[in-house]
């Protein structure tokens, strides 16, 4: 693997958000935990993270730690830190993650409005979503042809004026991955498949930003 990550920061509203490619090692670790998982009860069970979460989708479980050890220096950790300098100027003593799970999703499920709003210590929070599986997707019933939302995840922020967009709508694609502020508000929309049992999957994590002055308490 190469050591060069390529992503991008913009601002589609108030908000900066990252864009990257992930490697294609870190899309087979990842398949191959979330199928392993799948096809054993206990790890079914053990991992079960719907609970936690708001998504009115398939299932949701926790990613296996050793696979987020290994990619969380390869990869997620020099993202995240660009994406803290671009912003603040101060030294990062350490980038924590907090959760990170992956989302099935089958047609007509959808994930509503919300926030991963984790606050750990009172510090900084980022989240993010990368896509593992994409199917072909048709459009919902009744979706217009000249605004459909179908399958999209929107991110919301503040209010639109003549002056400024309030949202920022993204079409998934396999292997995109996508880093944004815990609080920024972000939905899924539902979507048709001629292959009814065809599955979205992607994955999420919350992560912490500790600075060199911080003090956690206990």
């Amino acid at each position: 693997m190469s050591d060069k990550i390529n992503f991008k920061l913009f601002k589609p509203f108030g908000s900066t958000v990252a864009k990257a490619v992930m490697p294609l090692g870190l899309m087979k670790d990842l398949q191959d935990d979330l199928k392993q998982i799948r096809q054993d009860k206990d790890k079914q069970k053990n991992h079960d993270w719907s609970k936690k979460l708001v998504g009115h989708v398939d299932s949701e479980y926790l990613i296996s730690p050793e696979i987020m050890l290994k990619w969380k220096q390869k990869f997620f950790d020099p993202i995240i830190n660009a994406y803290v300098k671009n912003h603040i100027d101060h030294k990062i003593k350490s980038i924590l993650i907090n959760s990170a799970w992956y989302v099935v999703s089958k047609p007509g499920d959808y994930n509503p409005c919300h926030t991963h709003t984790e606050y750990v210590h009172g510090n900084y929070h980022l989240s993010c979503v990368g896509y593992l599986q994409i199917p072909k997707m048709i459009s919902t019933t009744n979706a217009k042809e000249f605004n459909d939302f179908s399958g999209q995840t929107e991110f919301i922020e503040g209010s639109e004026n003549m002056f400024n967009n309030n949202s920022y709508r993204v079409m998934p694609e396999v292997r995109d991955w996508i880093l944004f502020p815990n609080s920024l508000s972000h939905v899924v929309y539902p979507y048709n498949c001629i292959e009814k049992n065809n599955e979205r999957i992607s994955f999420s994590f919350n992560s912490t930003i500790i600075f060199d002055n911080d003090k956690l308490s206990n």
